[in-house]
């Protein structure tokens, strides 16, 4: 078996030259790699975007339909109130046929979710970072409230169930009904807070919901007659 033998270098030229080869192979791989490590970068960083961008489009569309519905709710707490003054001041109580109440549509934070568990909103920067999550903040808080607003429109459709008001059920009803109205209030105002941080970041909340027909078009409790069919 013939065996080459390195040849030896002859003069310091001939040693930088051979030198500077090497340095520059790896410096060219280094590179390469840094190269393929920021395009994979940016591609998870683009697709953690688009997520959470389709994410809170979403959102803002499923919580507008509550909006479209908030004359019915008001009016329906107007009613209560009213009907409570009337046993308050002595007369006959008559329970309503319906109660109702908002509507909570669902308020989704799983991509964001998803992409700040797998390091994803790490590749945004800080100020997309923080504009994403001042939105998802605001979500959060408006998924709460309607949570708190169940239990104070529970206490509420008991109403229907009654055949006398006490007076301390006349105070337990007002009570749920001032909680009623400030927490409808607050998620208004915290819902307006979300269509403007969206709004900074270019999203509008017109996405297309995959809603059957007629659900969609089916309107609240809260919107039908406080004392049935006929009132």
């Amino acid at each position: 078996m013939d065996i080459h033998k390195p040849k030896p270098w002859h003069g310091v030229r001939e040693f930088l030259k051979e030198y500077l080869i090497i340095v520059v192979g790896v410096l060219t791989a280094l590179a390469a790699e840094a190269v393929v490590e920021n395009l994979h970068e940016r591609r998870l960083s683009a697709e953690a975007k688009d997520a959470v961008r389709d994410e809170i489009n979403v959102d803002i569309a499923n919580v507008a339909r509550r909006l479209e519905w908030e004359p019915c709710f008001a009016r329906r707490m107007d009613e209560i109130a009213d009907l409570l003054d009337r046993v308050d001041a002595g007369q006959p109580f008559a329970p309503p046929a319906v109660v109702g109440g908002p509507i909570s549509p669902a308020v989704y934070t799983q991509r964001w979710a998803a992409a700040t568990a797998g390091g994803r909103t790490s590749l945004l920067s800080s100020d997309e970072q923080r504009a994403y999550g001042r939105v998802y903040t605001q979500l959060a808080h408006v998924e709460d409230q309607q949570a708190a607003e169940h239990e104070a429109w529970y206490r509420l459709e008991s109403l229907k169930t009654l055949r006398r008001l006490t007076p301390e059920m006349i105070y337990d009803q007002r009570v749920a009904l001032s909680k009623a109205r400030t927490l409808d209030a607050v998620v208004q105002a915290n819902f307006k807070q979300v269509r403007f941080y969206a709004a900074e970041i270019g999203i509008r909340g017109d996405a297309k919901l995959n809603i059957p027909a007629a659900e969609a078009a089916r309107e609240p409790a809260a919107c039908q007659p406080f004392n049935g069919p006929g009132h």
